[in-house]
């Protein structure tokens, strides 16, 4: 018999769940480190995961839940008990509510089981955010804040927090609204309590606030937190209404969310988070299969380019040793350049507008990139290949150069054409700039050579 009172190694506690020891499983439950509860609930299976969830004592079923993606939330609730999806609902905020009822269809029976084991105020407030767009401020935001009206005095502005504080997510920012509920400024915490109790709050208010509305792009919102260094950032609707607030927590979210969709995108890949281990082969396979599809159509243009060339290819057949190395050389200049303005799209520091300055830039700098790795190119094809003579190693490092300069290009101005179609500009990176830039070095290679060579 295992004690309770020990500390157990995470299968050790598997252990007790899989031999149907229920009742010394939910005592261990209790016990148990956290760490080690965690654990286990890692290693478990689905069905054994609904167990713990359904066992554990309601705050740390919550604290599991919430950790799992968004699907496995989703996917669970139909296992769930109403009194339990009741009990867990009351630690739930309405933006965690509203992006699980983002995974389930209108008229699923799960939706409609979450939503009746929830009190009525937490799945209204859930809808009513569920209407917003998940990747705008309003898909983000939570409606749990305090608010204060102008006109009232210090000490009823304490008396209303020492209510409203334990619904609102942070009540290090409070704002002062107008009867109507538009935002007027926002009042610290600290400015509150120190403040003389007859004072009026409109005075402690900064009315110069910065705000985002409820239709912004959340890395937008993101963007103006990190350079404003703010903790909580105040969403409103076109009037300027109060909707909402976004808190540093959920930036940090939204950034994880969105460095691993351009992960999976610089990697020409369906770009939403999975859980490697437990996704399957079919969905695996399914993320990957269109992407690599296209580029292998894209790719039958660098075979076109080649066939086009073959009378080259047979008169030159040392020719056929160095396009791998500059084609290879064009894809990863094009990438460089890609991920330089990609990042810097990311972070505002350029614009769309920025088109022609990016051009001028990068061709300074592509012409610089092609002088070195020319001359470089040069030196190694006569030390390699000194036999084939000085025209051929300058055809060769002409092509560099040419190649240089063009991928460089491609690369800077790519990722700024898409950003103003509004297209993800991390598509534009690696395999997709690499796919594109074979082509195209082929073809400056093979006209170059067919100008020099005289063939």
């Amino acid at each position: 018999m295992i004690q309770t009172e020990a500390v157990l190694e995470p299968r050790e506690l598997l252990e007790v769940l899989r031999e149907g020891r229920r009742d010394e499983f939910k005592g261990l439950l209790r016990n148990q480190q956290e760490t080690v509860v965690d654990a286990a609930f890692e290693e478990a299976t689905r069905e054994e995961r609904l167990e713990f969830l359904r066992l554990m004592p309601v705050e740390r079923a919550v604290s599991a839940y919430t950790d799992l993606p968004l699907v496995a939330q989703a996917n669970y609730l139909s296992d769930l008990p109403a009194d339990r999806l009741r009990l867990m609902g009351a630690y739930f905020g309405p933006d965690e509510i509203a992006d699980i009822l983002g995974e389930l269809s209108a008229d699923s029976e799960v939706r409609k089981h979450l939503l009746s084991s929830l009190p009525q105020t937490l799945a209204k407030s859930a809808l009513d955010l569920e209407q917003y767009p998940d990747d705008d401020a309003g898909g983000i935001m939570t409606p749990e804040y305090v608010a204060l009206r102008e006109g009232i005095s210090v000490a009823q502005a304490i008396s209303f927090l020492r209510h409203a504080a334990d619904h609102a997510e942070t009540v290090s920012n409070l704002f002062l609204v107008n009867n109507t509920g538009q935002l007027l400024g926002v009042i610290a915490l600290s400015s509150l309590v120190t403040a003389p109790a007859l004072a009026r709050i409109d005075s402690l208010a900064v009315r110069e606030v910065i705000y985002a509305r409820v239709d912004t792009d959340q890395e937008e919102v993101a963007r103006l937190m990190r350079d404003y260094d703010l903790a909580v950032m105040p969403i409103v609707d076109a009037e300027g209404v109060l909707k909402g607030i976004v808190t540093i927590d959920d930036i940090v979210d939204v950034l994880e969310e969105e460095a691993t969709e351009d992960i999976y995108k610089g990697a020409a890949m369906e770009g939403s988070e999975i859980d490697y281990l437990r996704t399957s082969p079919v969905t695996l396979w399914r993320k990957r299969v269109l992407w690599l599809a296209g580029l292998s159509i894209s790719e039958f243009l660098t075979v076109s380019v080649n066939n086009a060339n073959l009378d080259l290819l047979k008169s030159q057949a040392i020719l056929g040793l160095y396009t791998a190395a500059l084609i290879g050389m064009g894809g990863n200049t094009g990438s460089q350049s890609a991920v330089l303005i990609i990042r810097a799209l990311s972070l505002g520091q350029v614009r769309g507008r920025d088109a022609l300055k990016i051009l001028l830039k990068e061709l300074a700098t592509g012409v610089m990139l092609g002088v070195a790795l020319a001359a470089f190119a040069f030196v190694r094809v006569r030390l390699l290949n000194g036999q084939a003579g000085y025209g051929f190693a300058f055809t060769i490092a002409l092509s560099v150069f040419a190649i240089v300069i063009v991928a460089n290009l491609i690369g800077a101005l790519l990722p700024i054409g898409f950003h103003k179609l509004k297209i993800d500009p991390a598509l534009t990176s690696s395999p997709f700039l690499a796919t594109l830039m074979d082509a195209t070095g082929l073809l400056i290679f093979f006209s170059i050579a067919r100008l020099l060579l005289k063939v």
